[in-house]
């Protein structure tokens, strides 16, 4: 009996036709899945714009519920609005136009954080803990964080008046700022402790740090340095490819610094030190303590694996993951 040709061929094609099948039903199941959960998800937007007592911006409700679905993720995935997307490029490019200060609402108070030094809010005097009582001579009393930045940042050269409210004053101390170009450096601090010991402090990795670390280190050399203090503690990371270049300045060419992993394709990747280090022979202590995060823990870790550093302190804050950011729409 003559066995006909075509047999194989009609049966591969019927394999291949149920496997194509299969997957693109299962595709088209799962798109039938977020289409219904995105309905369940409008109509509680309706509800709450319909029936809630008090109207309540949209963007809100959608930012905060983007933010509920990403903590379903992990405890370090979230969302930016565009404004704070904006203020973390700030901080990561290490500049922006405005007086130099960190602010936070305590009490419904406008409070001075942190002032940048060299910045127009430190050569004016303000003083950390100072309230920020009238901007422009409005009162700022139950302002948000966003409310006066919008209104202290500004064209470089122009004027803010603001008035402060401070510990020990009974008047408001009025003072007209000019706004200038704040760099905002993550080195805070470089000075021998001894004739031989060098100091460094890394507050945060941002996109200008392996350069400051790199001026910091030359500086401390000039000055007889033979062994440093790099103290990350309170560092809570930042730009991984910083991390990756100051660590590559303390191990041999060709070491590995930090592996990634994770469920996309590109999302395997090894880095190594890729160039000759300056100080491989350098003797490090490394400080780091709770606060202590992300890029801290790759370069500390690096450096302990590979014998580079002593670190000491307490056991650091163990966030095991690199994270990306992605654009959704109107650059949030």
């Amino acid at each position: 009996m003559t066995r006909p040709r075509f047999l194989p061929i009609a049966v591969l094609a019927i394999l291949l036709s149920a496997l194509v099948g299969g997957f693109y039903g299962s595709v088209l199941a799962r798109q039938d899945d977020v289409t219904k959960e995105y309905r369940v998800f409008t109509a509680a937007l309706e509800a709450i714009d319909r029936e809630y007592a008090e109207e309540t911006p949209y963007d809100r409700l959608v930012y905060g519920g983007i933010e509920g679905m990403l903590k379903t993720l992990d405890p370090h995935s979230s969302v930016f609005s565009p404004q704070d997307y904006a203020r973390m490029r700030e901080r990561q490019e290490g500049r922006y136009y405005g007086l130099g200060i960190t602010i936070n609402v305590v009490d419904g108070d406008i409070t001075v954080q942190s002032i940048f030094e060299g910045s127009p809010a430190f050569k004016k005097g303000l003083r950390r803990g100072d309230v920020i009582s009238r901007i422009e001579g409005e009162d700022a009393k139950g302002w948000t964080s966003e409310d006066a930045v919008k209104r202290l940042k500004g064209p470089k050269g122009t004027t803010v008046n603001v008035s402060i409210k401070r510990r020990g004053y009974d008047e408001l101390l009025d003072m007209d700022v000019m706004r200038d170009e704040v760099h905002i450096v993550s080195v805070r601090g470089t000075f021998m402790i001894d004739d031989q010991t060098g100091y460094l402090k890394l507050a945060e990795f941002t996109e200008t740090s392996n350069h400051e670390v790199g001026a910091g280190l030359e500086q401390l050399l000039a000055k007889g340095m033979k062994r440093l203090v790099l103290d990350l503690r309170d560092n809570p990371g930042g730009a991984l490819d910083q991390a990756i270049a100051i660590t590559n300045r303390f191990v041999p060419r060709g070491e590995m610094i930090v592996y990634t992993r994770g469920r996309v394709p590109n999302a395997a990747q090894d880095y190594r030190a890729t160039s000759r280090g300056e100080y491989t022979d350098l003797p490090i202590v490394v400080l780091v303590n709770r606060n202590s995060a992300s890029a801290s823990e790759i370069v500390s870790g690096a450096l302990q694996d590979h014998d580079r550093a002593l670190v000491v302190g307490e056991t650091t804050f163990g966030k095991a993951l690199v994270q990306s950011v992605y654009r959704i729409s109107d650059n949030a």
